[in-house]
């Protein structure tokens, strides 16, 4: 059923100027040879110097889909203690950015201070979303795209629709408003539209400045 979802959206996607990930206060991605986030020839290992590295550096393992990660977490003018910081950093990437909203499902932690210039931090990351439907997750310039996507998403009999968008131009009412409609006109022949389930929207995050949403056409 995926197969036949990507195949029909390609042809919209390919009529978009561009995609990216909605990143609402600019989180910025590591890659991997950045010697800002890994420490030394340890690939493994995240070093981080201030707080914005640090939700970065869980941001990047979050992207890689890792189950457990290191970080060396050196003291700097914008952190408090390693244990207050990792706190305020794992509650801002699972509670505030797009991805960590949608997929990750916990963050757990333990600091060992023993080294002198630096903590070192444990991290296990637990999802609550398939690599498989994070892969599925459509990237769009601005939600105009979701008419055209999630028609086509209804008549190829998909489950779900998940897009991530750059830019939100429209109102969350905006939003529902658009997917009552495709649900209206994309109805099977033969059903009676009070008798069918209304498809299920979510915000994530859900605090008013959405990344990414998702459409349950079949609850």
């Amino acid at each position: 059923m995926k197969k036949r979802l990507i195949a029909a959206v390609l042809p919209l996607l390919l009529l978009l100027t561009g995609c990216g990930s909605f990143l609402n206060r600019e989180y910025s991605s590591s890659e991997p040879h950045s010697a800002t986030y890994f420490g030394g020839e340890d690939r493994s290992v995240l070093r981080v110097e201030t707080y914005q590295d640090l939700v970065n550096g869980l941001l990047t393992l979050v992207t890689e889909r890792a189950s457990q990660g290191t970080v060396w977490l050196y003291p700097s003018a914008d952190t408090t203690g390693p244990a207050e910081t990792m706190e305020r950093a794992c509650a801002e990437v699972q509670q505030e950015t797009p991805l960590g909203a949608y997929a990750v499902d916990y963050l757990t932690y333990t600091i060992d201070d023993t080294a002198h210039n630096y903590s070192a931090v444990q991290l296990t990351i637990g999802y609550r979303r398939t690599a498989e439907q994070v892969g599925a997750m459509v990237h769009v310039t601005s939600v105009s795209a979701l008419y055209d996507l999630l028609t086509a998403a209804a008549q190829a009999h998909a489950a779900e629709l998940v897009i991530q968008a750059a830019y939100f131009d429209q109102s969350p009412e905006e939003i529902r408003s658009t997917v009552e409609q495709v649900r209206r006109e994309t109805l099977p022949e033969g059903a009676v539209w009070e008798e069918t389930a209304p498809w299920q929207v979510n915000f994530y995050p859900d605090n008013g400045h959405a990344g990414i949403v998702e459409i349950l056409l079949e609850n």
